[in-house]
């Protein structure tokens, strides 16, 4: 019995030190040089979400300066090659060990958008066949589904903000 313990504690701290030259804490999501190179993967689809966003809004809004069922389903039909595009990119990317929820968090977001785009073009589609009061039940749910994109969105941007502060600590570091 003696020797077993012994055997698995020596079992124990062998794994404890081989998993420690393959995560390594140099900020508090992992080694600096692997989330440095994620951060700079994920940039540009970071960049496209917005761009995404910026031009959903703007092509939302026509001649009536206001946002429509009919100005909302075609720029969702616009742009959803694009929202797909990134979605596409997102699941090529594998993010450091610790950064896994926050990547998700963004992948949703992004499914979240997209799927709501969904439910504007049936909303324009049966506002066109039936009624808006038809509709409506559409516009909200996708009012929902992007509300929620949003929210995790802001939550993705506030670890983002925090590993770029740890990154420039990490490179601020004399030990860098």
């Amino acid at each position: 019995m003696m020797q077993m313990r012994g055997r698995c504690a020596a079992l124990l701290l062998f794994l404890s030190l081989c998993s420690c030259g393959e995560d390594r804490a140099d900020t508090p999501y992992g080694d600096a040089e692997r989330v440095a190179a994620y951060r700079a993967e994920i940039a540009p689809l970071i960049a496209e979400i917005n761009e995404v966003e910026q031009a959903l809004r703007a092509m939302a809004v026509g001649s009536a300066s206001r946002a429509t069922g009919e100005n909302l389903a075609a720029a969702c039909q616009a742009l959803d090659g694009r929202i797909a595009a990134v979605l596409g990119q997102l699941n090529t990317v594998v993010p450091p060990r610790k950064l896994k929820q926050m990547h998700a968090d963004m992948r949703a977001a992004v499914e979240l958008r997209q799927r709501a785009c969904a439910h504007i073009v049936s909303g324009w589609q049966v506002e066109q066949e039936q009624s808006f009061e038809a509709a409506e039940p559409f516009y909200v749910e996708a009012e929902t589904l992007l509300a929620e994109a949003n929210i995790r969105l802001l939550a993705v941007d506030q670890v983002l903000g925090e590993i770029d502060v740890a990154l420039g600590r990490h490179a601020a570091s004399p030990t860098a």
